[in-house]
């Protein structure tokens, strides 16, 4: 059970590192209580006290009272702070039983009083598996699932311009997915919801309160990058299957990452076999730091296009009322569902033209578009615009030459041999997508959409300086707890950088 009284308040927490720290540091210059600085100063700017009327439903109402909840969390984050940079690197094993123990000066930070008061490993884990909202009978360690469930690398056709191309599928289930969120219902399943909420109190909301996140004129940009997951793909047999069981070669497997599957990663131009991690992201250009707003864990093998509609729902139902007014994504989002909730929203969409994408029904597979939704001939020129055709209820362009706007084209004969030359309808629903609220020609499109690359900031960030890549952990509850830890880390980094501390 939960018991307020044993939750140790912020106030508490400054009192010890601030009373304790003063006589490590005069007493013993060995503790190096101040070689840690940066990270008390991060620490003390971290209030858990939110989570004292939210944690409580995720025990029962008896049994023996849970303690040192808010230490055994400030604990996670301050390793994470500090990974590769102690004796544990990044093993939680490691901090618990070895560095933690030894160190009298991160034991203070934690906020214990001495190092009898350190709770074991199985409490940090008890920790992770409560805030994990989805079924854990697959994570089991004797849970059997079909062999092959994983199969081999996906027979999906890559474009030249090395992106993954999106299967028609994945438009009309971007359009089902749309109409689920217009009708209020959840996009998807979210088993990391409670995450995503303690994310937001503990990070979203407070830089909101110190001025690193600004609400007016919000611009929120969104991306997804590949998170390989180091396990097998065909998973293991139990000790138990002998090698002489007739039935091995068929019979059920274990999975260590049971949720893991095969994708594209596009940076890298390989198939990976792991999650993706879609992250929502915003830039302060004054203060210059890039700061995550919302994450979620999909499926490999799942477009970015859906990926987006998925993350944009839980945003809006775990970030206690933030609503963005520029959305910023790249041209793998391009597609009309994802026009059409923006729209429905009241959101500016500042997404890249995708020359792949057909606008409609109507228009020809061998018609490209440029960047700002204008179709392209096949000498690469811009159709001329030609007025509305009402009862096709589309606009009208016709063939460069035979306006007059260009004097030759090599493919006069081929392309269209009458005289009025070759046309090309757009339909008006696509309106949205060619003709956007702030037009891509302009100077504030272009000044919107530079926000763009701080998600992919922030997911190098994520990745890489916070090594999510290489932490020794498997399965989508251990992936999405590490990334809000994680996320928790950026903001604090934020507010240190700046100078916003409480």
């Amino acid at each position: 059970m939960f018991k307020p009284e044993l939750w140790q308040r912020h106030n508490e927490y400054r009192t010890i590192v601030n009373s304790l720290g003063k006589k490590l540091s005069r007493n013993n210059p060995r503790y190096q209580f101040d070689a840690y600085s940066k990270e008390r100063q991060k620490l003390l700017s971290l209030n858990l006290d939110p989570l004292m009327d939210f944690l409580p439903q995720f025990y029962s109402s008896e049994g023996r009272p849970a303690k040192n909840q808010a230490q055994i969390l400030r604990s996670l984050i301050l390793f994470t702070l500090l990974f590769n940079r102690t004796d544990a690197k990044t093993s939680l094993t490691a901090w618990v039983r070895d560095v933690l123990p030894n160190s009298i000066s991160l034991t203070c930070l934690c906020g214990f009083s001495s190092v009898e008061d350190l709770p074991p490993l199985g409490s940090y884990y008890d920790l992770m598996d409560r805030l994990w909202l989805g079924s854990r009978e697959q994570y089991a360690r004797p849970a059997l699932l079909p062999a092959g469930k994983n199969g081999k690398k996906p027979a999906k056709t890559i474009g030249g311009d090395g992106k993954l191309m999106e299967d028609p599928s994945d438009i009309f289930s971007a359009r089902h997915t749309v109409d689920l969120i217009c009708k209020g219902s959840p996009a998807s399943e979210n088993p990391e919801a409670a995450l995503q909420e303690i994310f937001s109190l503990l990070a979203v909301l407070p830089s909101i309160r110190l001025g690193l996140i600004g609400l007016d004129d919000l611009t929120v940009s969104g991306d997804g990058t590949a998170v390989v997951s180091h396990t097998s793909p065909g998973g293991r047999h139990l000790p138990s299957c002998s090698t002489s069981c007739p039935f091995r070669k068929n019979c059920g497997r274990h999975y260590s990452d049971p949720d893991a599957g095969w994708g594209w990663d596009s940076d890298k131009k390989v198939w990976y076999f792991g999650h993706t991690l879609y992250m929502l992201s915003y830039r302060n250009g004054q203060e210059k730091v890039e700061l995550p707003l919302m994450f979620k864990f999909t499926q490999a093998r799942r477009h970015d296009s859906l990926n987006f509609l998925y993350t944009i729902d839980d945003f809006g139902r775990h970030s206690f009322g933030l609503t963005p007014k520029n959305i910023c994504l790249d041209s793998a989002h391009d597609n009309i569902p994802t026009y059409e909730l923006l729209e429905h929203w009241d959101i500016n969409a500042f997404i890249d033209i995708n020359g792949r994408t057909k606008s409609s029904e109507n228009a020809p597979d061998d018609i490209t578009f440029d960047k700002q939704g204008h179709p392209l001939c096949w000498a690469g020129h811009k159709m001329c615009p030609w007025g509305n055709d009402p009862i096709k209820q589309a606009h009208k362009y016709r063939c460069p030459l035979k306006c007059g706007r260009i004097d030759s084209c090599p493919y006069e004969k081929d392309c269209s041999r009458g005289s009025y030359g070759r046309t090309v309808y757009i339909k008006h629903h696509a309106d949205l997508r060619f003709h956007p609220r702030v037009p891509r020609d302009s100077d504030l499109y272009k000044e919107t959409y530079s926000n763009r690359t701080a998600c992919e900031r922030v997911n190098d960030r994520v990745l890489n300086d916070y090594c999510l890549q290489h932490l020794k952990i498997r399965g989508k509850d251990h992936f999405s707890f590490w990334t809000m830890l994680i996320g928790i880390c950026i903001h604090l980094d934020a507010r240190y950088k700046t100078g916003h501390l409480y």
